[in-house]
């Protein structure tokens, strides 16, 4: 605003002092050749009885004067003297000539095609006992110029001196104009106006700042309300302008890149791979080349590598501008996991289920072939009865797990559960195999209630202590305590078994995993127990610990939460 009323005032000032100067030059220059027409008929008048005589003794000489040019015309039009030019055409058609016959005298300025300039031209008409002539005086207009030129000087320096008081003027007058309002308190803008004029502007001003405190205020609360659900989102989230500007991130995102938070540059990402896609994305959707939402897969490198998948989301305004991205990283390395153990599951259910379909097969044909003796056969029917019976064991297994999958805490009706009767009941239906493994049961059991599913909790506990006493050596233990704790119940089942080597801990709750295959095979295990039990676990937010040596013996610690 400064600037312009600045730049105002000069060039008024300015087209002012021009539009005076140029009034100044066209009146100077009416008054001039006003001047000039009066000396033309003043010297006309001054030489007319001269010019009379002349005409009558037809004799021109005394005529002949230099500064101006003298020209005698008769009736007809033609130019019987002039002092400058001879054997001059007929003048008739001169508006001068013809103006002066007509009324007696006259006046032009028009170009002279005989001298070849403009001329200021006065004409008056001479009665003579020989005729009516004219007595035509000229005089060349750049005598005009010359006064005019003379002028230039003056002027020139009248619009610098103009310039300078008018930069002066308008420096002067900008603040004084202005200060009055840049010392108006916007924040109270019921004080006293520097100008009654501001009024309609001020009462302008009161509104739209009620609507933009109003408008702030609801994009404060609608930015707090954003940040606190992506504060608790588990995907990352990026909002960037079409400059690459950072105008919010979440704590999900930030954990991808060292140093990231909002107002910094999308070029300060230090991942060259997701840097590349997103300015080469960027570019794209500015150029209008990509107009609808991309998802790329991309590798994080943190303590462990994660898979991601990127989605770039644009936003466009009303008029379809391109404004920005939304960015969404959403953590798929779990469910890319979780698609290769269903493909190797896939894979080991086949197997498994192959195997002893196969021997099933096998036998069941011999026998119906006819190819078994007789004192064989009940060896034959008795692996048919094995391999049935294993067969059918798996498939309970694996239904098992897969209702374990598909089913939540929602859908499967939980009770207050005493530990120590179930433990009791589970002994006294494994009490006849623990005699055949020669497994001697030890107990230390306190009350603990628990909140859960008896039936999926009896099936944990009895698988446990099933391997407990099948990977035992005779004449072991099985040692079961109960602890009631301040703020949980902890069940711990040890044994003096076989033991699990250190590198297959990690392992054992895989599914279809066994540590020693040809064992598993021996006491019939499937390999989908102990997966069985960590699904069931988990379901009652229950802690699983593993305490194993070679040949000594493990212990399963499981930590429940109180009621």
């Amino acid at each position: 605003m400064q600037k312009r009323v600045f730049y105002f005032i000069i060039f008024s000032m300015l087209g002012l002092a021009i539009f005076i100067n140029l009034f100044l030059i066209f009146s100077i220059e009416s008054v001039l050749k006003d001047e000039l027409f009066s000396r033309l008929k003043s010297y006309a008048n001054g030489i007319k009885d001269e010019v009379i005589s002349s005409i009558q003794n037809s004799y021109y000489v005394n005529l002949k004067y230099q500064d101006y040019r003298i020209s005698l015309i008769d009736e007809k039009g033609r130019v019987i003297y002039d002092n400058l030019s001879d054997n001059l055409p007929i003048h008739s058609d001169r508006i001068e000539i013809k103006n002066a016959m007509k009324n007696g005298e006259s006046k032009s300025i028009r170009y002279s095609n005989t001298l070849l300039k403009r001329h200021l031209y006065y004409a008056v008409k001479i009665p003579t006992n020989k005729g009516e002539f004219i007595l035509r005086i000229a005089k060349e207009q750049e005598y005009l110029y010359a006064i005019f030129m003379s002028f230039i000087p003056y002027i020139l320096g009248e619009i610098i001196a103009v310039l300078i008081f008018s930069f002066l003027l308008a420096k002067y007058l900008t603040h004084i104009i202005l200060r009055p309002i840049y010392n108006i308190d916007l924040k109270n803008l019921d004080e006293d106006l520097p100008y009654p004029e501001l009024k309609i502007l001020i009462e302008t001003l009161k509104k739209q700042n009620k609507i933009i405190k109003s408008q702030f205020k609801n994009l404060k609360q609608k930015r707090q309300e954003l940040q606190s659900l992506t504060k608790g989102m588990k995907d990352g989230l990026i909002i960037i302008n079409r400059s690459g500007e950072i105008l919010s991130i979440n704590p999900s995102a930030q954990k991808y890149f060292v140093n990231l938070a909002k107002h910094t540059s999308i070029s300060e990402i230090q991942n060259d791979l997701f840097l590349k896609l997103l300015l080469h994305n960027l570019r794209d959707f500015k150029d209008g080349k990509i107009t609808s939402e991309i998802r790329e897969q991309i590798v994080f490198m943190q303590e462990t590598l994660v898979e991601c998948e990127v989605v770039l989301s644009p936003i466009f305004s009303q008029k379809g501008k391109f404004k920005g991205l939304i960015i969404v990283i959403c953590d798929i390395t779990e469910f890319k996991r979780n698609q290769n153990l269903s493909k190797e599951f896939s894979a080991n259910v086949t197997h498994e289920l192959k195997t002893p379909l196969t021997s099933i097969m096998g036998n069941a044909e011999m026998i119906k072939n006819n190819l078994v003796k007789s004192d064989d056969l009940p060896h034959f029917i008795d692996t048919i009865y094995d391999e049935s019976k294993r067969l059918l064991g798996l498939i309970e297994d694996i239904l098992k797990l897969s209702f374990l999958d598909e089913s939540s805490t929602k859908n499967i009706p939980f009770a207050k559960i005493e530990l120590k009767n179930m433990v009791l009941k589970i002994y006294s239906n494994l009490k006849n195999i623990a005699k055949k493994y020669d497994i001697e049961f030890e107990f230390e059991l306190e009350e603990g209630y628990i909140h859960g599913s008896k039936e999926l909790l009896e099936y944990a506990i009895y698988n446990l202590c099933d391997n407990a006493i099948k990977y035992n050596n005779p004449g072991g233990y099985v040692k079961i305590k109960i602890r009631n704790l301040q703020d949980c119940v902890e069940l711990s089942i040890k044994d003096s078994g076989i033991g699990i080597d250190k590198a297959d801990q990690d392992h054992i709750f895989e599914r279809f995993y066994c540590a020693d295959k040809s064992y598993s095979k021996k006491v019939g295990g499937t390999g989908l127990g102990l997966s069985i039990v960590k699904s069931i676990l988990a379901i009652h937010h229950a802690k699983l610990k593993l305490n194993s040596q070679k040949d000594i013996g493990s212990e399963f610690i499981i930590t429940f939460d109180k009621i």
